[in-house]
């Protein structure tokens, strides 16, 4: 872990950018300040800039006093030592995703004495990590949040020796009998005996006009295990009927004014387990919206409202808010085409 004071983290509300690095600290367990510039006078006092639209924005302030303006999520873990290059010419077990699955590869083979290593294009935990509070994962009765598990995992795999390099992934792979080399997007060229693939999803999506421009402003995928704080008095809309999105919206119902599960089915029971469903009907500012879908999202620089669908009777309603959660469940990586596929599996 970097060091443990918090980066401070300054931006205005619904900037993308400030979003995926908010994620990403979020994910990786790294704490964290999050600072929001609500006027031109306090983005002057606070950091000398000159408006909340400045294009210095946002800006990380680290312990040690140095700020980078408008970074990037790579730079931000260069910055605090995460951003390493391959130790070896050559491996015996290479894994390709740092979720859940690669992390659990990773000290199984280094604990037997491989030479291992770990490849995750964003951060350590996949989306597991997004997840405020896991409770059916053996060993944990009071539960534990993904970033939490995932944080652990990490140092288990690094006691045993294995290396992670973050912030890349494989662009093509070619494999032989007992060798596989594959290309890095960073030129990197990571050569093993065995390569294991456990590339993990991409969430689904609404696919709505506007959806792709307001991600980050508004439109988040997960259970936005990061954006509770910034949702106190609000309504915010959850779409899914799955356990994430059970859990993120007990999670955001206690800084939420009120909290709208939208869903395609008729009883949350079909598919959330029993212990949710009951804490969910205990808790007055939850609603539940059954055979409805999400129609339109509106806004032309973050989310302002939603428009509902029956999906029996064809009836619509609006509803202004400004933060949609996506739980929609994933579609594996698995696919040769698509920029985030191809980038991602190694086959």
């Amino acid at each position: 872990m970097p060091d443990a004071s918090p980066v401070r983290l300054y931006g205005k509300r619904g900037c993308p950018a400030a979003y995926a690095i908010r994620d990403f600290l979020q994910r990786s367990d790294i704490p964290f300040e999050w600072i929001e510039l609500r006027d031109d006078a306090q983005a002057q006092t606070e950091l000398g800039v000159e408006n909340v639209d400045d294009a210095r924005l946002p800006i990380c302030v680290f312990a040690d006093g140095s700020r980078m303006e408008r970074p990037s999520v790579r730079q931000i873990t260069e910055k605090l030592g995460w951003f390493r290059h391959p130790s070896r010419s050559e491996y015996d077990l290479a894994i390709y995703g740092a979720g859940p699955a690669g992390l659990s590869a990773s000290v199984y083979g280094a604990s037997e004495g491989l030479k291992t290593v770990l490849i995750e294009r964003f951060a350590v935990g996949g989306q597991a990590s997004t997840s405020p509070k896991i409770e059916n994962y053996l060993g944990f009765p009071k539960g534990i949040s993904g970033a939490e598990l995932a944080e652990r995992a990490r140092e288990q795999a690094c006691k045993f020796g294995a290396e992670i390099l973050l912030h890349r992934a494989g662009v093509r792979g070619k494999f032989t009998p007992c060798k596989g080399v594959v290309d890095l997007d960073d030129g990197t060229k990571i050569v093993s005996r065995v390569s294991v693939c456990a590339t993990g999803v991409e969430y689904r999506r609404l696919r709505l006009p506007n959806e792709d421009k307001l991600f980050g402003a508004g439109v988040y995928y997960g259970a936005g295990a990061n954006e509770a704080q910034l949702c106190s008095n609000e309504e915010v809309v959850i779409v899914g009927a799955g356990n994430s999105s059970a859990q993120a919206s007990l999670h955001l119902a206690r800084s939420a004014r009120k909290v709208t599960i939208v869903m395609h089915g008729e009883r949350l029971n079909d598919s959330v387990s029993e212990y949710l469903v009951d804490r969910i009907n205990h808790t007055p500012n939850i609603e539940i919206v059954p055979n409805t879908d999400i129609a339109a999202l509106h806004g032309e620089h973050m989310l302002e409202a939603v428009t509902l669908r029956n999906r029996l009777t064809g009836e619509e309603r609006t509803i202004e808010m400004s933060f949609l959660f996506l739980c929609l469940g994933g579609v594996p990586n698995t696919s040769r085409s698509g920029s985030c596929a191809t980038r991602k599996v190694i086959s």
